[in-house]
């Protein structure tokens, strides 16, 4: 059970941003002044020093994910942001990623909870929001990449992993089935922190191909179902960008 639908909020973010996935998220969404970059004009333009040159435009519209602001649960108040370019500050960033990123064990299994195609890169172009309620925290985020990273599959026994780095990052994950969606690979992963008194998150990724990708990351209390509202979620927002 929850302690309290507060304390659910704070685990959440705080989870994500330790196994490292919402880097990006925070960086595209601006969840709050205290996780926004320093200054919002590098988080407008990749750095001039070794930059990686920007995803070349997309057939897919990726600002097109915030039409999932209004499929948020009841109570969630959306806070869409328009595409960035990350540079590197935008992802080495102390106020972006404020812990170690988790450690994986066994090590080869980071691409169960951070498939490839969803990993932020130099160069990507990126759009989300962020939706926040009392009972919970959900973030989404669509990024196109510089270069192709097509789904590829998990290796032998990476189903359950063990996260350890930070407390926020400690316990496991286990593959859990994405939502079916035509010509897409999706994937599903449960965080479940080794605190029996915090709640689950999960994460729902999709690669579209054109180096497109979808990731709707977060949690709700129990009552609402997390894991069938993120799914939902991340196949409304596939068929936005998908047009």
């Amino acid at each position: 059970m929850l302690t309290s639908p507060q304390q659910a909020t704070r685990h959440i973010a705080s989870t994500l941003t330790a196994v490292g996935i919402i880097t990006f998220t925070v960086a595209a969404c601006g969840a709050s002044d205290q996780s926004k970059p320093p200054s919002s004009s590098a988080a407008q333009e990749p750095s001039s020093s070794g930059a990686t040159a920007a995803a070349p435009a997309s057939k897919y519209d990726i600002s097109k994910v915030d039409s999932v602001k209004d499929a948020m649960p009841p109570g969630f108040k959306p806070d869409p942001r328009p595409e960035i370019i990350l540079n590197q500050g935008d992802i080495d960033n102390p106020k972006i990623i404020p812990f170690t990123k988790a450690k994986f064990d066994p090590p080869q299994c980071r691409a169960l909870v951070i498939p490839p195609y969803i990993d932020p890169t130099v160069g990507a172009r990126a759009a989300g929001l962020s939706a926040e309620g009392d009972q919970g925290e959900i973030f989404v985020v669509a990024m196109n990449l510089p270069k192709p990273i097509p789904a590829t599959p998990l290796p032998a026994g990476c189903d359950h992993v063990g996260l350890s780095g930070s407390p926020e990052a400690t316990g496991s994950a286990e593959s859990i089935p994405g939502p079916r969606i035509d010509g897409v690979t999706t994937t599903g992963v449960k965080l479940t922190p080794s605190d029996d008194n915090a709640p689950s998150e999960y994460i729902f990724t999709a690669e579209l191909g054109d180096q497109t990708s979808i990731a709707i990351m977060g949690g709700t209390v129990d009552e609402l179902n997390p894991q069938q509202v993120l799914s939902d979620l991340l196949v409304k927002a596939t068929n936005a960008v998908r047009g």
